[in-house]
């Protein structure tokens, strides 16, 4: 299995691929020994038994064991197209632990399966670099997975769907961290973003953007707590300055909206409570 492993990441390195995460490569080709081919090794009873190869008119191969003329245990299967399995078969499908190679993208799955399917756990490997590892249903990423990017952003969480939902973080690259709920890919209801520079949000997010109710707190001690709209101060809220002064009223685009002395005049009344 890690020859082949290392033989498949070879070829990987020989090919080039414009990653796109919403594509995945189907896995459902399963061998069908109704198709007439070539048999060559044991039988039991006239039947295809032991260890042997099977080759299809259209150039399919199998390698491996068979069981009362069904493919099932281990074996490799090579497909005309360019793609690969080598691993466990049941009932003439993969299952059990197995690695495959997709030539159209030069991808590498190496984990479990499931009746022809990745099922369980195991890791993606994109040839761009992009890694994922963690559980499938049905060819689908679904639960707790790991998603490292090659430009080193990194997201460790919860699927569904192929896509980030529920709960999980996501590390950028330039030292950025949210952490927080997902919905269809995007950070979607409560979180809260860490920003390199020292300064954070938490509250409200909607379809990535920072919106609704939260407190952004500044590295410089500074603190906004109130309404927002796509990443700006919009709506109902309180400024407080680092040095303790505080503004309390309507903000439209990130500025006080409004008179300034009946703000001032409002925090005034707010400080005084």
């Amino acid at each position: 299995m890690k020859k082949f492993i290392l033989t498949v990441l070879s070829f990987i390195a020989l090919g080039a691929y414009n990653h796109a995460m919403a594509q995945e490569n189907p896995t459902e080709k399963n061998p069908d020994l109704k198709n007439a081919g070539k048999y060559t090794g044991d039988k039991k009873s006239g039947k295809m038994h032991g260890q042997g190869v099977y080759e299809w008119k259209n150039g399919d191969r199998f390698e491996g064991s068979f069981v009362e003329g069904q493919i099932e245990g281990y074996g490799r299967y090579s497909w005309t197209d360019g793609d690969i399995y080598q691993g466990d078969f049941k009932d003439g499908k993969q299952d059990g632990k197995g690695a495959a190679f997709y030539a159209d993208k030069c991808n590498v799955y190496e984990g479990e399966w499931k009746n022809g399917k990745r099922n369980g756990y195991g890791k993606l490997i994109w040839a761009n670099g992009d890694v994922y590892e963690g559980y499938w249903v049905d060819d689908v990423r679904v639960g707790e997975g790991t998603f490292t990017a090659a430009n080193g952003d990194k997201y460790v969480g919860h699927y569904e769907n192929n896509q980030r939902n529920g709960f999980g973080t996501y590390y950028h690259n330039n030292g950025d961290v949210y952490a927080g709920q997902w919905v269809n890919g995007e950070k979607e209801g409560l979180g809260k973003y860490t920003y390199a520079n020292g300064n954070t949000y938490e509250g409200q997010f909607v379809q990535s953007n920072i919106e609704g109710q939260g407190t952004f707190v500044w590295a410089s001690g500074a603190t906004y707590t109130g309404q927002f709209k796509e990443d700006m101060r919009h709506g109902v809220g309180t400024y407080t300055t680092a040095t303790g002064c505080v503004i309390a009223g309507n903000w439209k685009d990130k500025r006080l909206s409004g008179d300034i002395n009946s703000a001032v005049q409002q925090s005034s009344a707010l400080a005084s409570l």
